[in-house]
């Protein structure tokens, strides 16, 4: 689509769309309907999922990263394939970017931010200078 549209941009993704689409294709019986417990039952009423987009907005990775546990709390195992798993995979490419002398532009879920498995964490452990602007 970017290159229909005429723009600078490439898509390098980390996740093209059938690994994506693999994680939630491999997910157990359990763990899929886990997941839609967490994505529809608490996005109606005030609970993670609300307490998740206030802490976006204000740029509170912690916050973030405490409300995506809260509400993966009885799948923790859930949480490690989604969320840590994918973090994992992902890091090298990302480091590679960071040390590769040119400007990129990285998008991730705001899931994928905070916490000690977060990707901030993450890098800092690899010696990158993470700061919030």
């Amino acid at each position: 689509m970017l290159s229909k549209c005429g723009s600078p941009f490439q898509r390098n993704g980390s996740d093209r769309i059938e690994k994506h689409n693999a994680f939630f294709v491999d997910l157990s019986d359990r763990e899929s309907e886990a997941l839609l417990l967490i994505l529809f039952i608490s996005a109606a009423h005030e609970g993670p999922g609300v307490n998740m987009i206030r802490a976006w907005r204000r740029g509170d990775s912690e916050t973030l990263h405490r409300a995506l546990r809260e509400s993966f709390q009885d799948f923790p195992s859930l949480a490690r394939r989604l969320i840590d798993v994918r973090n994992q995979n992902w890091l090298p490419k990302i480091d590679s970017y960071l040390r590769g002398g040119q400007t990129y532009f990285v998008v991730v879920g705001a899931g994928h931010i905070g916490g000690p498995t977060g990707l901030l964490a993450l890098l800092k452990t690899r010696g990158c200078k993470v700061e919030q602007l």
